[in-house]
């Protein structure tokens, strides 16, 4: 009789375990299909093969030990959402490439000049400023111009309007952001920013203005200007529960394009909550600023495009800010780029 009663508990056992295992599996498979059904509200684009983006083999070999995965992100002008599907793209009023350091466990935010002088690849083939590789191909063509340019490995990128910039931030409830008395501080409050001492409140209007004014100094501020508010809007979420994240997530997918599949997305998103996300660090190329400016030149009819002092040198610099790696050489497409821009420009 003990025997049998032990073997009817442990029978309960078992189906009690099962019952709840099948409830976990449920609630995983339940969970991850809502995630899918948030992720496929995005805008998807074809996969790029290291081919397809023009990734130099050199650079594969030089970078192949780092355990680091380079994102494009393009902030374009845009207006509305739909106009992601009309590849009469905008100019990427922002272009930055998001490093994803999985050693380090951290995230570095590069800011490339948008009217740095490059060469934009096949089909277009001829020299222009490096925001009108999108203009003129899409983020495809925007990818195979950073990884010709500037030695890199990109096959991903995520683009957005830029004006998706404003509904976000209105979706935070605004940011706040410190600035001195002076010209920039007037234009936003001309803007309608509301004012406590030097701390000013921004809502999306006045936030997209702030990232794109260039009167009041140079682009190379603005760069600043915009990782600013990058890392204010990052501040913001950080302080939001689960439920809120869910539903700005949910307004804002539809405003991004992007040729990562959910499972990319979701396996960057949980190995991020690893990282340290309080501390970004942020590079400009070139990070000397106006004075890497070797001459300013028009071209096609555009003005200003900035002629840079020593474009392998700019590789170097990347490489040293996203790879640590000071001993970087840049590869023979770099050195021939180099020397066409100087036969071609160079005074």
């Amino acid at each position: 009789m003990k025997r049998k009663k032990q073997r009817n508990k442990t029978k309960t056992l078992l189906l009690i375990a099962g019952v709840l295992i099948a409830l976990i599996l449920g609630l995983i498979l339940s969970g991850n299909l809502y995630i899918d059904s948030l992720l496929n509200k995005t805008i998807r684009s074809r996969k790029l093969t290291d081919e397809d983006a023009m990734i130099n083999q050199e650079v594969l070999d030089q970078v192949k030990n780092h355990h680091i995965v380079n994102i494009a992100l393009f902030g374009a002008d845009n207006k509305e959402i739909a106009q992601w599907n009309n590849y009469e793209m905008e100019r990427s009023d922002a272009t930055k490439i998001i490093s994803l350091d999985f050693d380090a466990k951290k995230i570095k935010i590069t800011s490339l000049q948008r009217d740095t002088l490059i060469w934009i690849p096949e089909p277009y083939n001829d020299y222009d400023k490096l925001n009108h590789a999108h203009w003129r191909g899409g983020p495809e063509l925007a990818v195979k111009m950073l990884n010709y340019n500037f030695d890199l490995d990109i096959t991903q990128y995520v683009g957005f309007s830029f004006e998706a910039l404003e509904t976000l931030v209105d979706l935070v409830d605004g940011i706040d952001i410190t600035l001195p008395d002076g010209l920039l501080a007037q234009r936003v409050i001309d803007a309608g920013a509301t004012r406590d001492g030097n701390v000013f409140h921004l809502k999306g209007k006045q936030a997209l203005d702030y990232c794109r004014v260039r009167s009041t100094d140079d682009d190379f501020h603005r760069m600043d200007r915009q990782n600013e508010v990058i890392l204010k809007i990052i501040e913001k979420l950080s302080k939001k529960n689960l439920i809120e994240l869910m539903d700005i997530v949910n307004e804002m997918l539809p405003y991004i394009e992007t040729n990562l599949t959910n499972n990319e997305i979701k396996n960057y998103v949980s190995s991020l909550l690893s990282f340290d996300l309080k501390h970004l660090d942020q590079f400009q190329i070139p990070s000397k600023g106006m004075d890497s400016i070797e001459m300013v030149i028009e071209y096609n009819g555009f003005s200003p495009i900035y002629m840079m002092e020593n474009y392998e040198e700019l590789a170097k610099e990347l490489h040293w800010n996203i790879y640590e790696d000071k001993d970087y050489q840049p590869s023979s497409t770099i050195v021939q780029l180099e020397q066409n821009i100087q036969r071609e420009f160079g005074s």
